[in-house]
């Protein structure tokens, strides 16, 4: 069952790889964009975390603001490899293309497992996430869409190092959960993390996100800063 499991992944990995790297030879329709969050965590017993997000995005082209989104999440460790999680989120986007501009405000819920495993220095991480977004105050064809997300990260722990590397590439799937027509953009990140303390950090990263299977795909390049703060029940 375990070489048959591998086989598939790999297979699914491979596939959606080599569309990613046909797609990188084109470099129209480039954007940047500037990611800020602020990231509360609160673990009120062991193997569960509680977080709440707010984030600000800002793009070079057109309106400087581009969207912002409250976040919460609830995370569980079913098993020391295998953590579970839920999630709602509250965003308010700016359409500043075409006749009809303006603000537009969605909800999105999603749930996701992640598979995590230790190979000597590397810490790697496979997650498969779902999630349904809706548009609110909308009652003439409102937008919406579901999607499937796979991704893969990794940590490299370097002996006597704060900043360790971490790295990570995530799928995209329209609407299916594997389909090579669904498949519509990826996502690659490279970045760090600093910690100040037991209970504060700085995370900062580079995004390189594309779109795929389009004649004209659009890339953004993005700088991620997020503040974070951890508060833990205190044990007696």
């Amino acid at each position: 069952m375990k070489i048959r499991f591998y086989l598939i992944f790999f297979v699914f990995i491979s596939a959606l790889g080599l569309s990613a790297q046909d797609e990188l030879k084109t470099s129209d329709n480039q954007s940047y964009e500037s990611w800020n969050a602020l990231h509360l965590e609160y673990e009120p017993f062991d193997k569960l975390s509680l977080s709440l997000e707010a984030q600000l995005r800002l793009k070079s082209t057109g309106d400087t603001y581009n969207m912002s989104f409250f976040e919460a999440q609830a995370e569980y460790e079913l098993k020391p490899f295998l953590e579970v999680g839920v999630g709602y989120r509250n965003s308010d986007r700016l359409d500043d293309v075409g006749k009809k501009q303006g603000h537009e405000k969605f909800n999105r819920f999603f749930g996701f497992a992640q598979a995590k495993a230790t190979f000597n220095r590397f810490d790697f991480r496979f997650r498969a996430l779902h999630q349904v977004k809706t548009q609110r105050n909308v009652s003439d064809d409102p937008k919406e869409n579901s999607r499937w997300r796979y991704k893969i990260s990794s940590r490299y722990n370097i002996s006597n190092w704060e900043l360790d590397p971490r790295f990570s590439i995530e799928f995209f799937m329209l609407n299916e959960f594997y389909s090579v027509e669904a498949y519509d953009k990826f996502r690659l990140s490279l970045g760090s993390k600093k910690r100040f303390s037991n209970t504060s950090a700085l995370s900062f990263k580079y995004l390189f996100e594309k779109e795929v299977g389009i004649i004209e795909p659009a890339s953004y390049h993005i700088l991620s800063l997020r503040y974070e703060f951890l508060f833990q029940e205190k044990s007696e």
